[in-house]
């Protein structure tokens, strides 16, 4: 039996921890977020300190087999990513300001959160770099339809 450990608290965890580094992010950005982060393979090597992803053509050709049903994982990640973005707001973590979501106060990783929340946070730094593109860009790489 595989377990869906993929929920609001999880989905909160990963734009949280996200939103925490950056300050603000537009709704377009902050949406790319739980694709990268559900993906075990992609979650482990972001949270690794060696990792440094200073840009999303170069984590893409190096990884590419992370990247090929994306465009899947962003749909199926859509609805969770808007919940979880209600939830940090109703939590007064983060409020919205047209199509940018603003950080009012930062997620803070906690021991007893576990073991894949310490692996989002680590992993964080490494999303939050990647997301310093265009959204255009961001979107056209990844091969997001719209």
């Amino acid at each position: 039996m595989k377990v869906d450990y993929n929920n609001i608290g999880i989905g909160a965890l990963a734009i949280g921890s996200v939103l925490s580094i950056n300050n603000e992010l537009s709704l377009a950005k902050t949406t790319l977020i739980l694709p990268f982060i559900t993906h075990t393979e992609c979650l482990n090597y972001l949270a690794r300190a060696t990792t440094q992803a200073n840009s999303i053509e170069k984590l893409i050709a190096e990884r590419i087999s992370y990247f090929s049903n994306f465009n899947i994982r962003y749909y199926d990640s859509l609805c969770l990513s808007f919940s979880s973005i209600q939830y940090l707001t109703e939590m007064g973590y983060a409020q919205l300001q047209g199509d940018l979501l603003v950080k009012i106060k930062p997620l803070e990783y906690n021991a007893k959160m576990g073991k894949r929340a310490k692996k989002i946070f680590q992993a964080a730094n490494n999303v939050s770099e990647l997301l310093m593109e265009n959204d255009n860009k961001l979107y056209l790489n990844l091969r997001v339809q719209l």
